[in-house]
């Protein structure tokens, strides 16, 4: 396919496919354990509308393309139809050069970074890692259509909890980073979340609480 095309034509982000990916399995689930067809065809219907509702204004070709969910009847099934619909439909976090990260990060000296060139960006919300060497926690996020890099300390921790990005249960600990709070003072703001930032993004099915967590840091 013809790269112009397929970017043109994709219209989920990563927390949406998560979702999507939610309501799929879910329906397998029901195809394998409830013998009521009518059961399984509510479920069905169900999956669906919840799927129309979280991605709204969907064109003809779109809803055509996501109603095929109520025709999966197998895990290899679900498993194709999910793959088909993440490489050709994902929207990919803005790709990012060693160059631009360390831009990003303008302080940082000697900025140990993750390998770019392994990253799937269809499957990023954000970027986050933990730099062993500075003991910092940097995360790259997209807030009010800019690429913004956000540094911090994470709290040693090994506790469960709820992570304030994903909003599921996991092992968090809290972050904690420096924001400019007027023209010449600074203040220390953050909450908990999740130390494995990529089990983070395929967590995700809202990315609400991520835009609240940022709005929060930025205030």
């Amino acid at each position: 396919m013809d790269t112009a095309k397929k970017t043109e034509q994709m219209f989920i982000r990563n927390d949406q496919y998560n979702y999507i990916a939610r309501q799929v399995y879910f329906i397998i689930h029901t195809q394998n354990t409830v013998n009521h067809k009518d059961t399984r065809d509510g479920v069905r219907l169900h999956s669906m509308a919840k799927v129309r509702e979280m991605i709204p204004d969907l064109t003809e070709e779109q809803e055509t393309l996501l109603n095929r969910i109520t025709e999966l009847e197998s895990e290899s099934e679900a498993r194709t139809f999910l793959g088909e619909l993440k490489h050709d439909y994902v929207i990919p976090f803005q790709t990012l050069s060693k160059k631009k990260v360390e831009k990003l990060f303008p302080k940082a000296k000697k900025l140990q970074m993750p390998d770019l060139d392994t990253l799937d960006f269809q499957r990023l919300s954000y970027l986050g890692w933990f730099d062993t060497r500075a003991h910092k926690q940097y995360l790259i996020v997209e807030y009010q259509g800019k690429l913004k890099g956000i540094s911090g300390h994470f709290a040693n921790s090994n506790n469960k909890g709820i992570c304030s990005i994903c909003n599921h249960l996991g092992e968090v600990a809290l972050f904690m980073t420096k924001v400019k709070s007027g023209k010449e003072t600074y203040t220390s703001r953050g909450n908990y979340i999740c130390k494995d930032s990529q089990a983070c993004n395929e967590n995700m099915t809202d990315i609400q609480k991520l835009e609240d967590f940022l709005g929060y840091l930025f205030q």
